[in-house]
């Protein structure tokens, strides 16, 4: 079918500009606006971008796909500063082919194991928060290579799940690769050594929010020593000698938050801490068996 081509003739000055018109293509795009019917290929920059945000990564690709412009869009920055990669596994060529959209991502979440070892691959050096869920298998030399690759690291997320291939080698490694760390949550390691808590404390001076749950045996005394913490969770951690806390956890200047939930505390701890420390305001004890036989207990602060 032959293309009949109609020329439109404008004067300009003394000029005349000629240029060709395609009815087909016109009349299709008429028709669609008289219909309410959207041009996708006409839509503005910023709502092509708003509408890739709204999508997975995966969704996302299949729709840069389409034409080059939106593949283009797709390569904005502002849609890779944060990724969340849980609902897929995560593997070496995948996170490969990620890596030329995550110069400028900033916060990445992920699940399992086996993720936490692709990840490593995306070379994201400006990364700023890490958070996986279901780790149980991750390993000290995966994790102490994914503090050594980012040394921007201000959140370190490991949990829900007992993280029992984590050693206090792998959070010395943290300690010393990633000094702007402000926030460190794990859980269900074996044993946190005072090695590793000191290391915290003289490597990360921005380390206000420390949680150790669900662990088999923290060291209380070398926690004293991170003067900086401001929020600290020991919810569901065994082994605590309660105390040596009471009699050292007060002198911490900044803390303001203390979570001893699903522990063996008891009264005598709770009031020692509430009397003593200066910087105090909450202190939380859900579910601690000691307390709740002891219906008589009141701290005598509101």
């Amino acid at each position: 079918m032959s293309r009949r081509v109609r020329r439109k003739v404008a004067k300009k000055g003394k000029e005349k500009v000629i240029t060709p018109c395609y009815p087909e293509v016109e009349d299709e795009v008429l028709g669609s606006e008289r219909n309410g019917d959207v041009v996708w290929t006409s839509l503005p920059d910023d709502t092509v971008i708003q509408l890739l945000s709204c999508l997975n990564y995966r969704d996302r690709a299949s729709l840069s796909s389409t034409c080059r412009t939106w593949r283009a869009l797709s390569f904005s920055p502002c849609l890779w500063s944060s990724l969340d990669i849980r609902a897929h596994k995560c593997d070496a060529a995948m996170a490969a082919s990620l890596t030329s959209r995550c110069a400028n991502l900033h916060k990445l979440r992920f699940r399992g194991a086996d993720s936490a070892d692709a990840i490593i691959h995306i070379q994201a050096r400006k990364l700023r928060e890490i958070s996986g869920d279901y780790c149980r298998k991750i390993t000290d030399a995966t994790l102490s290579v994914i503090a050594a690759r980012h040394e921007e690291l201000e959140s370190l997320q490991l949990g829900p799940d007992f993280c029992e291939n984590i050693t206090s080698d792998a959070i010395k490694a943290v300690a010393h690769c990633c000094p702007k760390l402000g926030k460190l949550r794990l859980s269900g390691i074996k044993k946190i050594n005072g090695d590793a808590i000191n290391a915290l404390a003289k490597h990360c001076p921005n380390l206000t929010d420390i949680g150790f749950l669900d662990c088999l045996n923290v060291d209380e005394m070398a926690l004293a020593n991170v003067v900086s913490v401001r929020m600290l969770s020991v919810a569901g951690t065994s082994n605590l000698k309660w105390g040596v806390i009471s009699q050292v956890w007060h002198k911490l200047p900044k803390l303001a938050m203390l979570d001893v939930s699903r522990t063996d505390v008891g009264p005598i701890a709770i009031s020692r801490l509430l009397s003593s420390s200066k910087s105090l305001k909450v202190l939380c004890a859900l579910n601690c068996p000691v307390l709740e036989q002891n219906t008589s207990f009141t701290t005598g602060k509101k």
